[in-house]
């Protein structure tokens, strides 16, 4: 039988596709089968060599031995971080986002901060009071349910607000947060989730934020809203 297999990350990059269709035994086939067939694909064998994927049957947390039924639908997310620190620098630097954020922001902008790797960051698009963000959601993440952990959800949509705001205020200011509620609506599961950060009203001193955490098929799994106060660099206010 056929199972369909989603891709993630640089499995994604190296297969030039977001899905391969791989062939496993008609009776018992586990997910081993499948990834024994996905190193056997164009491009897979030395990525599915020397790393180790989170694997997920039709949404929930899988392992090897999971089994595998006719119209299944597995995924596999690749860790970010580890060995793969450049490559997601990288790719967060070269996106048309992170562009986009450096004109509205000045080209003497920090470095990229060091949970990009972590987070599997890649800046999506900036325009002045809006972000979006790509983040890579993998086992490093999980707790023990197999879901991804609060504090790493709170973290994405902060990250996608904050920037939100700076990409308004433009260079020489910093926006650190002074309250923030989160709203978890699903259960956040590994993968690839996307981030729309918004600045609802931005006054002198204190500015007014909202964000939106969705999985890949579009469902909204967390809200935001937070409070955060205006701050120049170098006034020490």
């Amino acid at each position: 039988m056929n199972i369909d297999v989603r891709l993630f990350a640089m499995l994604r990059e190296r297969a030039g596709s977001d899905t391969v269709t791989v062939e496993v035994p008609d009776n018992g086939a586990t997910v081993r089968d499948a990834l024994e067939a996905v190193s056997n694909a164009p491009g897979l064998a030395d990525v599915m060599a020397r790393v180790s994927v989170v694997m997920a049957v039709n949404r929930e947390y899988a392992d090897d031995d999971s089994p595998l039924a006719e119209g299944d639908e597995l995924a596999l997310i690749p860790p970010v971080s580890g060995g793969a620190t450049a490559g997601a620098t990288e790719a967060f630097e070269s996106s048309e986002g992170y562009d986009q954020f450096m004109e509205l922001v000045g080209r003497h902008a920090p470095e990229p901060p060091k949970y990009v790797e972590l987070l599997g960051m890649r800046p999506l698009l900036t325009e002045p009071g809006h972000m979006r963000w790509e983040f890579q959601a993998t086992e490093l993440m999980l707790n023990p349910a197999g879901l991804v952990q609060g504090g790493f959800v709170t973290a994405m949509l902060d990250e996608s607000m904050g920037c939100a705001a700076i990409a308004q205020l433009g260079p020489g200011r910093t926006i650190p947060t002074l309250e923030l509620k989160v709203s978890f609506l699903k259960p956040t599961r590994p993968g690839r989730l996307v981030c729309d950060g918004h600045v609802v009203q931005m006054g002198k001193s204190v500015a007014f934020l909202e964000a939106e955490l969705r999985d890949d098929d579009g469902n909204l799994v967390a809200t935001a809203t937070a409070t955060a106060r205006v701050v120049t660099l170098g006034d020490g206010k």
